[in-house]
């Protein structure tokens, strides 16, 4: 048995590191912590991950941060593969799975902690439940989840670890020379690597088999096999990541033949991409979208157009009145026009810098055209490179916005999502909740679901009980839904809305008092209006707690069949409300 630093396992409540977590930390570098939307325990977990991963060292940013951040834009799968290596080497929980969770069969968190336990000495089992939680959380919300294969059992999620024999050569690479750092040798046998005593690997990270490293380790030219030793040159990790990282950078020079029908069709597939620029992101579109939508607190729903063809409709977009519409209008490359700065009211038009060279355009729709018109994965691979390439340029450049007659310029699009979240919502939803900082600072009050206790909550008798129902957990944020943004109460001591209060709360509870002294009120029809600018509430606990507190003023005052209605039927009656905002 390998001995093990198991100090401090439990650092991770039951908190994974997420993928919609990493632009936020990419833009903020050191000072991710203070500029989040992350509850407390959270922001902890996600501190341990990075020191553990070796990218935050005493609340500095490694060169690892960068790299990782370079790579993580380009191709995100192998982002978290070279992250997973250094976790590795770096987390014991990351580390203990690896070295006892085997290849057969699915394991619940009882499985895993099972399995980890001749290596847990006298650690008792509660104290490793929450890492395991922790790590199972990791798979199901990174893509970490692509190097196991997962299941749900009930609420249960089973994981079964899988055979990666797909990986980059460069991956494999960085997984050996981290091991070669560790052990103080750059000679490794092949019986050592696949044995129960290796501290790492591509077997033991990602169950590649021997066939496929043999393979892998032709493609890499700072690596030598020879009569069953692995032979590494002098060269470091973070070198064999930098190589990684400028692979996808290599310079096509020659364009590749076209006949005449392929000619044919490059000129269509050139015509398509003006009016829908989009196709020519391909499977790398979703990855795109999820970087741009980061840890938005709203949905963000992404139009695209070029700056040959930048005419945006509201109406192109699908979603509710409380999403977010970003048209994101590209200059795919030099030579097309500039951007024009207009838009339609309530839709962010962003504008990225970044553009490619004219001539690498024409060589990326030479490969296009062949991979599409041939299915050659040689042309693929190159327009695929080239793709991610500018994927990684685009997310790391400049880019200038327009909303609702204002414009301003980013400093980088991957903290597009965070722009969004500071400054930019409130120019859409200005009487809605993002204008309490606190709401706005913990994205967990965003998340769509059932939340009977705000509803028992919200219909308190009077601030006492409302204090003593909030407060702990995340019950002692949603109470900030009736506080100002200076903390101070907006309620008098029987929850009654104080006058000559700016509040969004209040401004909503107006315009639903106006429309129900019309008479003939139906709340169901008559309450649409909260979902859509300038209010924007949607099926969280922040608009559960603002239509609760809504009815609970309309309480005495609401008739059916010529009686009040009681709470029971105020419940029903909130939960047809939110729906019908779907």
């Amino acid at each position: 048995m390998r001995a093990r630093k198991l100090n401090g396992i439990d650092r991770y409540s039951t908190f994974g590191l997420r993928d919609e977590w990493m632009p936020l930390i990419f833009t903020h570098e050191e000072r991710w912590h203070e500029r989040n939307n992350l509850g407390p325990v959270q922001v902890k977990a996600v501190g341990s991950w990075l020191a553990d991963a070796g990218l935050i060292v005493k609340e500095k940013v490694t060169p690892l941060f960068g790299r990782i951040r370079d790579l993580y834009f380009m191709e995100p799968v192998a982002a978290w593969q070279i992250l997973w290596v250094s976790m590795y080497h770096g987390s014991p929980i990351v580390n203990l799975f690896c070295d006892n969770v085997g290849f057969d069969e699915y394991l619940d968190k009882k499985g895993i902690m099972e399995a980890i336990r001749p290596d847990l000495g006298d650690i008792k089992d509660s104290t490793v439940e929450n890492p395991v939680s922790a790590l199972i959380n990791m798979f199901d919300n990174s893509r970490l989840g692509a190097i196991v294969s997962m299941r749900k059992r009930g609420r249960s999620s089973l994981v079964k670890r899988i055979h990666l024999d797909d990986l980059d050569h460069h991956v494999v690479a960085y997984s050996l020379y981290r091991l070669a750092e560790d052990i103080g040798s750059r000679e490794i046998g092949l019986e050592y690597l696949y044995g129960d005593e290796c501290p790492g690997g591509p077997l033991r990270l990602f169950g590649t088999t021997m066939e496929s490293i043999a393979v892998k380790l032709q493609e890499s030219p700072s690596i030598t096999l020879d009569d069953g030793v692995i032979h590494l040159d002098d060269t470091s990790s973070d070198e064999i990541l930098d190589s990684y990282i400028s692979s996808f950078r290599v310079k096509i020079d020659e364009r590749p033949h076209l006949g005449s029908e392929d000619l044919e069709f490059r000129d269509r597939l050139g015509e398509l991409i003006i009016n829908e620029p989009d196709k020519l992101f391909g499977e790398r579109r979703d990855d795109l979208e999820g970087f741009l939508r980061g840890s938005s607190l709203r949905e963000l729903r992404i139009g695209y157009a070029s700056t040959l063809n930048p005419e945006v409709s509201a109406d192109d977009f699908h979603g509710r009145g409380s999403d977010i519409l970003v048209a994101l209008i590209l200059r795919t490359h030099e030579g097309m026009p500039a951007p024009t700065l207009q838009g339609p009211d309530n839709v962010l038009m962003v504008f990225p810098d970044a553009s490619m060279a004219a001539e690498d355009y024409e060589i990326l729709l030479d490969h296009m055209t062949l991979a599409l018109s041939s299915d050659d994965p040689e042309h693929s691979d190159a327009a695929g490179r080239m793709v991610s390439a500018w994927v990684g340029d685009l997310m790391a450049s400049g880019f200038q916005w327009y909303l609702n007659g204002e414009s301003g310029r980013g400093d980088r699009l991957y903290g597009l999502s965070e722009l969004i979240n500071s400054e930019l919502s409130r120019r859409i939803f200005h009487s809605g909740p993002e204008n309490l900082p606190v709401i706005r600072g913990n994205r967990n009050l965003w998340k769509t679901g059932n939340y009977p206790k705000v509803f028992e909550i919200f219909f308190s008798e009077n601030l006492e009980e409302f204090k003593k129902k909030t407060g702990s957990g995340l019950l002692r944020f949603i109470a900030h839904i009736l506080r100002g943004p200076g903390g101070d109460w907006i309620v008098d001591e029987n929850l009654n809305l104080l006058p000559d209060v700016y509040h969004p709360v209040k401004t909503m509870m107006d315009v639903t008092v106006e429309k129900f002294s019309r008479g003939d009120f139906d709340p169901v029809d008559e309450m649409k209006f909260l979902s859509k600018p300038p209010y924007g509430l949607k099926g969280d606990m922040i608009g559960h707690a603002v239509v609760s507190f809504i009815l609970r003023a309309l309480r005495g005052h609401m008739v059916k069949d010529g009686r009040l209605l009681e709470d029971g039927e105020f419940r029903v009656l909130k939960e047809r409300i939110i729906e019908g905002w779907d």
